[in-house]
């Protein structure tokens, strides 16, 4: 199992930068991060926020609700 903070760097306020691939579970399924790839809030990704998501993983420590990091 890969850790959040191995895979996304946070660049700005709704901005993570994807490092390396990771997937995680989300409410519509399995969601692939691709490296190189930078996630901005407000812009989903395979029907996600993966930026909303990291964001609140970074406010509180914890993964979202229905949300399982692989």
């Amino acid at each position: 199992m890969q850790r959040v903070d191995e895979c996304f760097v946070h660049v700005k306020d709704g901005e993570w930068f994807c490092r390396a691939p990771c997937e995680f579970d989300g409410p519509a399924g399995r969601v692939a991060c691709t490296p190189g790839v930078t996630y901005r809030r407000g812009r989903p990704s395979q029907g996600v926020d993966v930026a909303m998501m990291l964001d609140e993983w970074k406010a509180t420590g914890q993964m979202p609700p229905n949300y399982h990091f692989f």
